[in-house]
C-alpha cells in the first residue's frame, strides 16, 4: 500500500513538473531571440544612416551653354539647415532673378533651397518647366553633400566646367575646361573686352594674342594643368586665361569650399 502511494506521488510530480519545464525553456527561447531581432534593426539603421559633417559647403554644376549652378549648403547636427542657390551665366554674371522674365526658373530659383532641406537630401524633384535649372541645383547641392559626407575619392568631377579670371578695365577671361578620369580634355578660350562684348578672336588684329587664344588651350590640355608658359607678346591674355582654368578647375574639385 505504502508503495502504491509513493509511485503516484512521484506520477503526480512527473505531470507537475515537466510541463513547466518546458514552459520556461520557451520562455528562455523567447528572451534570446528578441535582441538578435532588434540589434539587427539597429545595425542596418546605422549603416543606412549618413552621417553629414558640419559646416558651410560650396559646391558647382557641370556647365551648359546657359551657365552652371553654384551651392551653398550649411550643415548642422547631421541636418541641412540653409541652402543658398545662384546661377552664373556664359559671362560668368549672376543671373538677375528680379528681372528674368521666364517665371518657372525664377519659382525653381526661390523655393527649391526649401525643398532640399525639408528632404536633408539633393535628391528632390525638379521645378516644372525649369527641369534644366533645377537639375544644376541638384548637382550643385549633391556635390556640397558629397564633400560633407567624405566622399572625395579621386581629384575632380567629370564633366564640362567654366571658370573666369580677374575682371579688369581691359576685360577678362573665361574657360571651359571637359574633364574625365582626372584628365583635361579640353579647353575652350574666351575673352571678353573692356566695352562687355565677346572678343572675336577671327577678326582681331593683334596676332601674339591670336595665337595665344589657340595654342595655350592645347598647352592647358598637354599639361593637364593650368600651370604652363606664359605666350611671348600676349602676356595679360596668357595671365587671365590662366586664372580662369585654375577656377574651372577648382568648380570641378571633389573637395569643395567649406566655410
Amino acid at each position: 500500500m505504502k508503495k502504491t502511494k509513493l509511485l503516484m506521488k512521484a506520477i503526480f510530480f512527473i505531470i507537475l513538473t515537466v510541463p513547466a519545464f518546458f514552459l520556461l525553456s520557451a520562455c528562455q527561447g523567447d528572451q534570446i531571440e528578441e535582441p538578435r531581432v532588434q540589434d539587427r534593426g539597429l545595425e542596418e539603421t546605422e549603416e543606412e544612416r549618413t552621417e553629414l559633417e558640419a559646416g558651410i559647403f560650396t559646391a558647382y554644376s557641370d556647365t551648359d551653354d546657359n551657365g552652371y549652378a553654384r551651392a551653398r549648403v550649411r550643415i548642422e547636427g547631421n541636418d541641412i539647415v540653409e541652402v543658398e542657390l545662384m546661377e552664373i551665366l556664359p559671362t560668368g554674371n549672376e543671373k538677375d532673378y528680379k528681372s528674368y522674365q521666364y517665371e518657372p526658373v525664377v519659382k525653381a530659383y526661390e523655393e527649391m533651397p526649401g525643398r532640399f532641406e525639408k528632404a536633408d537630401s539633393a535628391d528632390v524633384d525638379v521645378y516644372t518647366g525649369a527641369t534644366r535649372t533645377s537639375e544644376k541645383f541638384k548637382q550643385a547641392v549633391r556635390r556640397a553633400l558629397d564633400y560633407a559626407e567624405g566622399k572625395s575619392e579621386g581629384r575632380y568631377y567629370d564633366g564640362r566646367f567654366q571658370g573666369e579670371s580677374e575682371r579688369t578695365e581691359s576685360g577678362y577671361a573665361v574657360a571651359l575646361v571637359t574633364i574625365k578620369d582626372d584628365e583635361i580634355q579640353k579647353v575652350e578660350l574666351k575673352e571678353i573686352d573692356g566695352e562687355g562684348e565677346w572678343r572675336d578672336f577671327s577678326e582681331y588684329n593683334w596676332e601674339p594674342a591670336v595665337m595665344a587664344n589657340k595654342e595655350m588651350a592645347e598647352s592647358f590640355v598637354e599639361a593637364n594643368s593650368p600651370e604652363v608658359d606664359l605666350y611671348t607678346n600676349a602676356t595679360q591674355s596668357s595671365i587671365r586665361y590662366k586664372e580662369a582654368v585654375r577656377n574651372a578647375l577648382h568648380h570641378a574639385s571633389k573637395n569643395p569650399e567649406k566655410e
